[in-house]
């Protein structure tokens, strides 16, 4: 899975990196459903994670972003069959330096970057643990890479033949 973000993206989010430490990255909510045992679904499967909401805010020194995910699985029935949908939120925790204030825009780069990149392996291990306990096969899912992108183009996360556009120039 991909972000890209500009050079002028990068270089916002660097100054906010360049001045803070991550204080705690926590699950703030969860929701999984499945339907009943019982239900015959229609092989192959496809799985599509996808970032659903990015916000963040700034109380004195503590900057926190919290980063919605949706983790969906489907049949290959004509109309298709959801076998699965997780929804999640983590919220991560940066403490300032104490000479620094972050622009909105290095607080919006940052949080669509930096953060969501910091994020992801706590994503990806909570949808392997839930996406068992549902009772299905425990997911792989991709890397998340930012890569450089052309300016005044849209931004898009990528997954595996699918793509869910990410507006990483938006407001937090």
């Amino acid at each position: 899975m991909n972000i890209s973000q500009t050079k002028e993206q990068i270089k916002a989010l660097s100054a906010l990196q360049n001045n803070c430490e991550m204080e705690s990255i926590d699950l703030q909510l969860c929701n999984a459903t499945r339907p009943k045992t019982g239900i015959a679904f229609k092989e192959p499967f496809s799985a599509k994670p996808i970032v659903s909401n990015v916000s963040s805010s700034l109380s004195g020194r503590r900057f926190v972003v919290e980063l919605a995910f949706e983790y969906s699985a489907w049949d290959s029935s004509e109309t298709p069959e959801r076998l699965f949908q997780v929804n999640c939120v983590f919220e991560v925790a940066y403490r300032l330096n104490e000479s620094y204030t972050p622009t909105e825009e290095e607080k919006s780069s940052f949080s669509r970057g930096t953060a969501l990149f910091n994020c992801w392996p706590y994503a990806r291990e909570f949808f392997r643990d839930i996406t068992t306990r549902l009772g299905h096969a425990a997911p792989t899912l991709p890397l998340l890479r930012i890569t450089p992108k052309k300016p005044d183009t849209e931004s898009t996360i990528e997954t595996k033949g699918l793509a869910s556009t990410l507006d990483l120039t938006g407001a937090t």
